[in-house]
């Protein structure tokens, strides 16, 4: 008789274990899903990754000790911290040159938020949907100059240093000992997430998507994130 496979739980975070909002600095962790947490590590013996395009600095900023022992791949994975070790490219001042650059362009009078991170540069234009294809073209002008990846996500156009990719997170966390001969569930709901969805698939485990986006590339389908909660819940017990 073969015995299933320990779970391994791998999680996006904006729009996934917490609302998409109109910017991305009114995000709260509330003490619900600190607990949440820290009850999957406990009954997961440690195989809980969170899985973000956000910085390492400003998730550590969002949830602060709630976030030690967890794996933690940011910046879409080109920040990885595990077992206490934290792997990072060189940093650079590109970013923030960039950031500088872009308020000159739009000006924040214009509903174009800013989001300036460790390794990459969000250009949001969720309170000036009619600015999407002007920012578009910005994003590819910088990309073009600097050789930058862009990343479209919702209602966002981020800068990226190449080869930062949630898939690659994936099977990075995956090698690692503690989630050796375990079974990935990775839930996630915007672009970014489908190559992470399909490593999991590859490697034996499932990908459920938060709203309709992705859901073609998924095994399941959730609604929001009460319901990832929910369904959290629900592989623990």
């Amino acid at each position: 008789m073969t015995l299933p496979q320990p779970l391994a739980l791998l999680l996006d975070f904006d729009g996934t274990l917490v609302p998409i909002v109109a910017t991305p600095d009114a995000i709260a962790v509330g003490d619900d899903l600190r607990a949440l947490i820290a009850e999957a590590m406990a009954r997961l013996d440690g195989r809980v990754a969170i899985i973000s395009g956000r910085s390492l600095e400003q998730l550590d900023a969002l949830w602060g000790e709630s976030l030690s022992g967890v794996t933690v791949a940011a910046s879409h994975g080109l920040e990885l911290r595990s077992d206490g070790l934290l792997s990072v490219p060189e940093h650079s001042a590109l970013f923030a040159r960039l950031a500088r650059e872009t308020h000159k362009r739009f000006g924040a009078q214009q509903g174009v938020v800013i989001e300036l991170k460790s390794f990459g540069l969000g250009l949001h234009y969720r309170l000036a949907p009619t600015l999407r294809e002007a920012v578009h073209e910005w994003a590819k002008e910088c990309a073009e100059d600097h050789r930058l990846a862009i990343q479209p996500g919702d209602m966002v156009f981020e800068l990226l240093l190449p080869g930062a990719n949630k898939g690659e997170a994936v099977r990075q966390i995956m090698d690692r000992r503690r989630f050796a001969g375990s079974s990935p569930v990775y839930i996630g709901d915007d672009l970014t997430d489908i190559p992470a969805i399909i490593a999991a698939r590859k490697l034996g485990g499932r990908g459920i998507a938060v709203g309709q986006k992705i859901a073609a590339h998924a095994d399941d389908v959730l609604a929001g994130p009460a319901e990832v909660i929910s369904h959290i819940r629900k592989l623990l017990a």
